[in-house]
C-alpha cells in the first residue's frame, strides 16, 4: 500500500469514528418503561357544544345543550356554560325552555343545576315567564325549584316576587314561598305563600295574606 493510500485509509477511519461518536453524544436519551398502572389518565373531558338527549319509546322528553360541557368520568358530573334545557310535553304540544349562563348535570341522578340569569319559560306564546339567581330541576319529573330574587310575570301584566318557587311542569302550576308579593293592575298581594295553574292569570295566597285592591300609589309599586 503506497504512502497515499495509507493516509486516505487514516482519514477515512478517523471520520468514520467521528460520525460514531457524534451520532451516540446526540442521540436522544431512552425513555424509561412506564407500567400500565403507573399511567394516570384525565378524569375530566372538554367538549364544544354538546347536547344530551333523553328518549322514552323513541320520543325526545327533553334535551340539555351547551357552549361548552367539562365531564368529570369518575364523579359522571358535567359542567355547562350557557345552558339551555328543552322539556317536551308532546300530549300538550307545549315545550318549556329553561336557560341559564351556568348549570352542572349529574348523570347518575339525572338532576340538572344552573346558576346566573335562570329564564324559564313556555316556547311560542311566552304566557309568562320566570327568572331567579338559581335552580335545580329534576327533567323526567319537569320539576324546578329557584331561589334568589325569583320575578314572574305574565303577558296581562301581572307581577309576582318571592324568595323561593316551584314549578310543576305536569300539572303547569307554579308555587312562591317567602316574602311572596303579587301586582296586578291596581291589585297588590302580600303573603307567605302562593299558588297559580294557570299561566299566572289568577293566583291564590296562604299565610299572613293581605290583599289591596284599587292601588293607585306607586309607592307600593315593586
Amino acid at each position: 500500500m503506497s504512502t497515499r493510500e495509507k493516509i486516505f485509509a487514516a482519514v477515512v477511519v478517523t471520520f468514520f469514528v467521528c460520525v460514531v461518536v457524534w451520532a451516540v453524544r446526540t442521540a436522544p436519551p431512552t425513555p424509561p418503561t412506564i407500567a400500565p398502572d403507573d399511567i394516570d389518565p384525565p378524569t375530566v373531558m372538554e367538549y364544544e357544544g354538546n347536547t344530551i338527549v333523553e328518549e322514552v319509546d323513541g320520543v325526545v322528553v327533553w334535551e340539555l345543550s351547551c357552549s361548552k360541557m367539562r365531564i368529570d368520568s369518575v364523579t359522571q358530573l358535567a359542567e355547562l356554560d350557557n345552558v339551555v334545557a328543552k322539556f317536551y310535553q308532546h300530549e300538550k304540544d307545549k315545550v318549556w325552555q329553561l336557560t341559564a349562563d351556568k348549570g352542572a348535570y349529574d348523570q347518575n341522578g339525572k338532576m340538572i343545576y344552573v346558576q346566573g340569569n335562570v329564564i324559564v319559560k313556555e316556547e311560542g306564546d311566552k304566557e309568562w315567564q320566570l327568572t331567579s339567581d338559581s335552580g335545580v330541576c329534576d327533567p323526567n319529573s319537569k320539576l324546578i325549584h329557584t331561589e334568589g330574587n325569583v320575578v314572574v310575570t305574565n303577558n296581562e301584566g301581572a307581577k309576582l316576587t318571592s324568595q323561593k318557587l316551584d314549578w310543576f311542569g305536569e300539572q303547569e302550576m307554579l308555587v312562591a314561598t317567602g316574602e311572596v308579593k303579587i301586582r296586578k293592575d291596581d291589585v297588590r298581594a302580600f303573603g307567605d305563600l302562593a299558588y297559580s295553574n294557570n299561566g299566572f292569570k289568577h293566583f291564590g295566597l296562604m299565610g299572613n295574606a293581605k290583599l289591596q285592591k284599587g292601588v293607585t300609589d306607586d309607592s307600593t309599586d315593586f
